[in-house]
C-alpha cells in the first residue's frame, strides 16, 4: 500500500491537513467537553452540599457554563465540517486514483488488457478502486488525531495533576499501538482471503447474470446456483471468523481500558483524601479518560479491514507502475521471416515465403490482404494498428510507419495516435447515439454526426428515433441490429482525421449492395489516407482501382 501512500500525500497533502486539524477539533472538543462537565456537575453538588450545611462559598457558574457551551458548539460545527470536507477530500482522491489509473490502463496493450476478464476489470475499477479510501479515513486520520488528544490531554492533565499525566498518556497510546498491531495481525490474512473471495464472487455472479438464458435452456441453472451458493458460504465463513477475532480484540481492548480506568478512579480518590487534588479535578480526570476511550474503541472496527484494502491497492498497484507511461513505441524484432509492413514514398511490394514481406506505400496506396479464416488477418491487423506484439507463426514483425507532409506539417515520425482500427467486432457503448458517435471528440457540430450517418446509410433511422442524436442506445447498443452496429463503428471512424487507417472486415454483416454503395460514400474520405484492408477475400469494389496492392496470406 506504500504506492498508494506515497499518491495521497501527494496529491492531497494540504487538505489531508485539514482534514486532520478539523477532526482533532472535533475530538478534542468532544473530551473537553465531557471533562468540564464532569467537574462543572460535580463542582455544582458539592457547592450546593456546602450551602445547604450552612457553609459560605463563592462559585463562579457562567465562566465554566461559557466553556461547555463553547466546547458543545465546537464539537458540533466540527464534526459537520470535518465530515464534509473529509468526505469531499476523499471524493477528489478517488477521483484522482481512477484518472490516474485509467490514464494508465490506456497505454497497455491489448495482449495485456485481455489476459484479464471483463468482470476482473470491473472489480479492479470499482470495488478495489473504492476500498483505497480506507487508506485516509480509517488508517491516516483516525490514528493521527487518537495521538494529538492523547498528547494534547496528557498536557492539560500535567498542568493539574504532574504526577500521574505520564503513566496516563502512555498507558492510552500503548492501548491504541496494541490495538492496531493485532487487528493488523490476526485479521490481515482473512481479510485478504475475505476481499479476493468476494471478488471471485462477484464475478461469478455476472457471469452466472450474462448466461442465465443458455443455462435455463439447457437446465443448468439449479446445479450453477448450487456453486454460487457453495461459494457463498465459504465467504460467509472466512467472515464469520473475521468478525470472531475482532470481537475478541475488542473484549481486550475493553479490558484493558475497564482496568486503566478502574485504576485511575482509585488513584484520584486517594489523592483527593490527601487533599493533593480536589473531588472535581479527580471526576475531571476519569471522565477525560472515558471520552478518549470512547475515541480508541474504534480502532478495531477501523483496521480489521487493513486485510481488504491490502489486496485492493495490490491488485492496482503492479497495473499502474507496470504500465508504460510513454508512447507505445514502433516493435522491432529479430528473425529470418520477418513480416515487415513499411509505409513511405517509395513504391517496393516483394513478397516471398522465405524473406521478408515489404510494403511500400506511395502517397495514399490501398493495401488490401486477403486470406481465408484462420490465416491471421486479425493477428496481422492488430500489430500494424499496435493494439497487440503477438507474432505471426513461424513469423516475427517489424513495423516502420512514416508519413510525407501532410496538412503543412511535417511527421518525423509516425506514431500509433495518427492510425485509426475499425475491428472486426461492434463496440456500441451504453449512451445515445451521439455519444457513440462523438466519444473522445471535442464539439463536434451536430451537422457534421448528421453527415457521417448520411454516408453510411444511417441518417433515415436516426431521423425516425424518438429523440433523435439523442436517443439512448441501451446496454451495449442492444437496440441497434448488427448491421446497424457495423455502421455506426464505421461512422465514429469518419470522425477522425488518422493518418493510416487499417480496416478488417469492414461490411461484415451487410449485403453486396449496401456495402458497395458505402464504400462509394467513403472513398473521399480513405483517398486522401494510407489504408490497409484486411477482407477474406478481394472485394469487387477494388478491381478498377490501380493503387491497390493485393497481399493474399494464404500464398505466403
Amino acid at each position: 500500500m506504500l504506492f498508494w501512500f506515497n499518491s495521497l500525500c501527494r496529491s492531497q497533502l494540504k487538505r489531508i491537513s485539514i482534514g486532520i486539524l478539523l477532526a482533532f477539533i472535533t475530538a478534542f472538543a468532544g473530551v473537553s467537553l465531557l471533562m468540564l462537565s464532569g467537574w462543572f456537575i460535580t463542582a455544582t453538588a458539592l457547592t450546593g452540599i456546602a450551602i445547604a450545611a450552612g457553609i459560605a462559598v463563592v462559585f463562579d457558574m457562567y465562566m465554566p457554563g461559557s466553556g461547555i457551551r463553547f466546547f458543545a458548539l465546537s464539537r458540533t460545527v466540527g464534526r459537520y465540517a470535518e465530515r464534509l470536507y473529509n468526505h469531499d477530500t476523499i471524493l477528489r482522491l478517488v477521483a484522482v486514483y481512477r484518472l490516474d489509473l485509467f490514464k494508465r490502463l490506456s497505454r497497455l496493450s491489448f495482449d495485456e488488457l485481455r489476459k484479464t476478464s471483463d468482470s476482473e476489470w470491473l472489480s479492479r475499477l470499482t470495488a478495489d478502486l473504492d476500498a483505497l479510501d480506507s487508506l485516509l479515513l480509517r488508517f491516516t486520520i483516525t490514528p493521527i488525531v487518537i495521538t494529538l488528544t492523547v498528547c494534547l490531554t496528557g498536557i492539560v492533565t500535567y498542568l493539574i495533576w504532574p504526577t500521574y499525566a505520564l503513566s496516563i498518556t502512555v498507558y492510552l497510546l500503548a492501548c491504541a499501538v496494541i490495538t492496531i498491531y493485532l487487528t493488523i495481525k490476526t485479521t490481515k490474512s482473512l481479510g485478504y482471503q475475505n476481499a479476493d473471495l468476494l471478488n471471485q464472487m462477484r464475478a461469478k455472479v455476472i457471469e452466472h447474470l450474462q448466461g442465465r438464458f443458455e443455462l435455463k435452456s439447457l437446465m443448468l441453472m439449479q446445479r450453477h446456483e448450487r456453486h454460487l451458493v457453495a461459494s457463498l458460504r465459504s465467504l460467509e465463513a472466512v467472515q464469520t471468523a473475521v468478525n470472531n477475532r475482532i470481537a475478541n480484540i475488542q473484549l481486550m481492548l475493553d479490558s484493558l481500558l475497564s482496568v486503566g480506568m478502574c485504576l485511575l478512579a482509585i488513584i484520584t480518590l486517594q489523592n483527593v483524601n490527601a487533599g493533593i487534588i480536589v473531588g472535581p479535578i479527580a471526576v475531571m480526570l476519569v471522565l477525560m479518560f472515558v471520552g478518549i476511550t470512547e475515541l480508541l474503541q474504534v480502532l478495531p472496527s477501523h483496521f480489521k479491514s487493513w486485510g481488504g484494502t491490502s489486496y485492493s491497492a495490490n491488485r492496482l498497484s503492479p497495473n499502474v507502475q507496470n504500465a508504460d507511461t510513454g508512447e507505445p513505441k514502433d516493435m522491432a524484432f529479430n528473425n529470418s521471416h520477418d513480416l515487415i509492413f513499411v509505409i513511405d514514398n517509395h513504391p517496393n511490394v516483394t513478397a516471398s515465403l522465405n524473406t521478408p514481406l515489404c510494403i511500400d506505400i506511395t502517397g495514399t496506396q490501398t493495401v488490401v490482404i486477403s486470406g481465408q479464416s484462420g490465416s491471421g488477418k486479425s493477428t496481422v491487423a492488430n500489430i500494424i494498428s499496435g493494439v497487440t506484439s503477438t507474432s505471426l507463426p513461424q513469423s516475427c514483425v517489424s513495423i516502420s510507419i512514416r508519413d510525407d507532409n501532410r496538412i503543412n506539417q511535417k511527421l518525423d515520425h509516425f506514431t500509433w495516435a495518427n492510425a485509426a482500427y475499425l475491428t472486426q467486432s461492434n463496440s456500441v457503448l451504453a449512451g445515445t447515439l451521439a455519444y457513440n458517435l462523438s466519444i473522445g471528440l471535442e464539439h463536434v457540430p451536430e451537422k457534421q454526426l448528421w453527415q457521417v450517418l448520411k454516408l453510411v446509410e444511417l441518417d433515415t433511422w436516426a431521423q425516425n428515433l424518438g429523440d433523435g442524436l439523442n436517443t439512448w442506445l441501451g446496454e451495449t447498443g442492444a437496440m441497434l441490429s448488427g448491421g446497424q452496429a457495423r455502421r455506426l463503428t464505421l461512422a465514429r471512424l469518419l470522425l477522425r482525421e488518422p493518418v493510416l487507417v487499417v480496416l478488417d472486415e469492414p461490411f461484415n454483416g451487410l449485403d453486396r449492395a449496401m456495402s458497395l454503395r458505402i464504400w462509394n460514400n467513403i472513398n473521399g474520405w480513405l483517398a486522401k489516407r494510407k489504408v490497409v484492408l484486411f477482407t477474406h477475400e478481394f472485394p469487387e469494389l477494388l478491381l478498377q482501382k490501380d493503387t491497390t496492392v493485393h497481399i493474399d496470406l494464404d500464398a505466403l
